[in-house]
């Protein structure tokens, strides 16, 4: 007999080490979900810290059968889903699920989105019952340190980003982008990760943000070029300055980056630099009948 519960504090190490295994397999990977498992408890944890429930379990006796967190971003009154995931075939499970998180979702934001890798099929299927329209479709590209070249130019134009440099920053960083820029800013103050510029005469040119996201996988999460300082090598700057502090000062073994796929000029410069793609991720968002709410 299924039930869906409210995560609860007693529960997260048995749910974060779930919701790793599951997030390992590509039929069932959804991104924005942490990919530690010591990560991915702070992150639910997080969830249970409302007045609201932000995270639901699905249970089969003492057996964990799915999963669905609400990842609140409140100035842009949206949310990320974090699944739905299940371990059975057919939809019940994400289906009970998805109903027991409509409410919250409906009362406390406008829009709500989810990514997954092509191989989720079932969550796929979950975004066409439920009218959810795809935005943006990425594809996911990897660089091995074996198969590294450095770049034998010294660049003394990049620095990391200090406070004076965030009202260009803020000119710089994508409105839409799925970390605000002071989120960005917290973020890069977490050991071995780093936020870097390129400074020009005094004013930022173009900036890097970079994470580690386990011992030895690092990624590239944006970076950024003022159009007027385009076609100048600011951006491959930039990517060589993190892909040699990631392969030499962290030891990193692989470094992502992620590209849409229409953006052929970008897609091309990270091949040049060896980078090649591993995975494509599809990215749906749906509009809420929205009610007046409050968090508490």
């Amino acid at each position: 007999m299924m039930q869906i519960q409210e995560l609860e504090v007693k529960q997260l190490h048995t749910i974060a080490e779930w919701l790793h295994k599951m997030n390992e397999q590509d039929h069932h990977y959804v991104a924005w979900l942490a990919s530690d498992p010591n990560e991915i408890f702070e992150q639910i944890w997080t969830l249970t810290q409302f007045h609201e429930a932000l995270a639901y379990v699905a249970w089969e006796g003492e057996e964990v059968i799915g999963f669905l967190g609400i990842l609140p971003f409140f100035e842009q009154k949206l949310c990320r889903l974090l699944g739905p995931f299940s371990t059975r075939n057919g939809d019940e499970v994400i289906e009970r699920l998805w109903d027991k998180a409509s409410l919250t979702m409906q009362l406390h934001f406008e829009v709500v989105k989810v990514a997954c890798f092509e191989a989720n099929k079932e969550l796929l299927a979950f975004t066409k019952r439920h009218d959810f329209e795809k935005y943006n479709t990425e594809k996911t590209l990897a660089l091995h340190s074996a198969n590294y070249s450095p770049s034998q130019e010294k660049n003394t134009s990049i620095d990391e980003i200090q406070e004076y440099d965030y009202s260009n920053l803020s000119q710089l960083h994508p409105s839409a982008a799925y970390y605000t820029m002071n989120e960005m800013i917290e973020l890069s103050q977490k050991e071995r990760n780093k936020l870097w510029g390129y400074k020009e005469e005094g004013s930022l040119a173009g900036y890097l943000y970079f994470e580690s996201v386990t011992p030895e996988e690092g990624e590239i999460c944006f970076v950024n070029v003022d159009p007027s300082a385009r076609s100048k090598g600011v951006g491959t700057s930039l990517l060589e300055h993190a892909l040699q502090y990631a392969f030499y000062v962290f030891n990193l073994k692989v470094v992502t980056i992620s590209v849409r796929v229409n953006n052929e000029r970008a897609e091309h410069l990270y091949r040049q630099l060896g980078f090649e793609e591993i995975h494509t991720v599809h990215a749906f968002q749906k509009e809420l009948n929205t009610k007046p709410g409050l968090f508490h």
